[in-house]
């Protein structure tokens, strides 16, 4: 099998042939305050009663804002509350595929993005979305499509999925012709902007490099074979932060942390995308999506470079991350 790089660095490194498994001012007193009080109070979240009042028996208002009683009463007395999967329909999955670029952007064909693409369609399609599909969009042409989904009318609907499978780089994913700030994409969903989509799941899944560093293996601290190095990695703390958007209810997934390359096996398409399939098969309509997404980290932080013609490629990792802004569970269960 071979294996390619989804970089937007400059002269593309490519692994064809790869072989791959109130106002109150803070002063120096107030710190000092708050580390004493914070220091001295222990949470047992076993023991968590919304009657209990500190032991000087004054109101505690440090937790307490409207619905506070009802959030954390539902929260522990009960199971953590799910999204809302009962809408007519499940919802629009667009999928933005770009295997093409034009020779001015000097970036490399996506080989193997094509597999990447049936496996999304079918799995999508079995979990109840209205799949649709965008291939080589150029940035104005996906920015637009983008924005006149955003101006649908979602009331019907559970949820909204979006997928990049492209080239990219730090906070950026490419086009056809160009690059587009990935933030500026996903503000198109915040509720200010898509109303009709506000306290339901908005789902973005990005297929893309995000930078030029390769992911390396290390031993398990707590492996019971040593010699194994079965799903460590080694995480980088450089480049910016992470792309996060301020509106609730956001979970974006991305193929690869902040500042390292993403893989993709010409043969049978990206690891990520790959390993989120035969989840989605055989767990998408039981299991907490972020369960989901963490089995996903795990699957693809197993894998490895076995052969390449570049021998410095050999035994080069990957780890997905995601981060979710979703309030509740989130659980894609059956249409009735």
């Amino acid at each position: 099998m071979s294996s390619s790089n989804d970089n937007a660095g400059q002269g593309e490194k490519t692994m064809e042939n790869c072989d791959s498994t109130g106002k109150q001012q803070l002063t120096d007193q107030n710190l000092a305050e708050l580390d004493s009080r914070f220091s001295r109070r222990t949470l047992n979240t076993a023991q968590i009663s919304t009657n209990s009042k500190p032991s000087d028996g004054k109101e505690d208002h440090l937790f307490q804002f409207k619905g506070f009683r009802e959030v954390l009463d539902e929260t522990v007395d009960n199971a953590v509350p799910r999204y809302n999967m009962n809408h007519p329909n499940r919802g629009l999955a667009v999928i933005f595929n770009n295997e093409n670029f034009d020779p001015s952007v000097r970036m490399n064909r996506r080989v193997g993005t094509d597999k990447d693409v049936i496996n999304l369609e079918r799995h999508l399609a079995q979990m109840g979305f209205e799949v649709r599909t965008f291939h080589d969009l150029g940035v104005l042409d996906l920015r637009k499509v983008l924005h006149q989904v955003s101006q649908l009318d979602h009331s019907d609907s559970d949820c909204f999925v979006c997928t990049f499978l492209t080239h990219g780089d730090d906070g950026v994913i490419y086009g056809r012709d160009g690059t587009t700030d990935i933030q500026a994409l996903f503000d198109l969903f915040r509720g200010e902007q898509c109303p009709t989509l506000v306290g339901k799941p908005k789902i973005f899944l990005i297929q893309a490099c995000r930078g030029d560093q390769h992911e390396v293996g290390m031993i398990e601290a707590d492996s019971v074979d040593q010699t194994d190095a079965r799903g460590s990695v080694v995480t980088s703390a450089m480049g910016a932060a992470p792309t996060i958007p301020s509106g609730a209810d956001f979970l974006l997934s991305y193929s690869v942390v902040q500042g390292y390359y993403s893989h993709r096996d010409t043969a049978f398409g990206s690891w990520y995308i790959q390993a989120l399939s035969r989840i989605l098969e055989n767990h998408g309509t039981t299991m907490e999506f972020t369960q989901v997404l963490t089995i996903v980290n795990q699957l693809v932080a197993q894998r490895a470079v076995e052969r390449c013609l570049d021998p410095r490629m050999v035994g080069k990792k990957q780890i997905p991350c995601f981060m979710s802004m979703l309030t509740k569970q989130l659980y894609f269960t059956p249409k009735k």
